[in-house]
């Protein structure tokens, strides 16, 4: 998998529950693992965390999950 910084991602289905319907920004990729940003939030601070790249595939927007994520990728 190709994952390059600004790519939307997601996690798997079924890998983590609590994880369902969010979309993320990879902000640094390092090696296996990558820096994430929570892309479809409304907070002035978005959350970061670090993923496995085998954890993760591309956004593909199957539910119109929200306006903020569009605008991410029409940047």
């Amino acid at each position: 998998m190709d994952i390059k910084i600004g790519d939307l991602v997601t996690f798997k289905k079924g890998l983590y529950a609590d994880e369902d319907g969010a979309v993320y920004r990879v902000l640094e990729v390092n090696g296996d693992r990558v820096v994430l940003e929570l892309a479809n939030t409304n907070m002035t601070i978005r959350p970061q965390s670090v993923a496995i790249l085998s954890e993760l595939e591309f956004y593909v927007d199957r539910d119109n999950v929200s306006k903020e994520v569009h605008g991410l990728i029409n940047q």
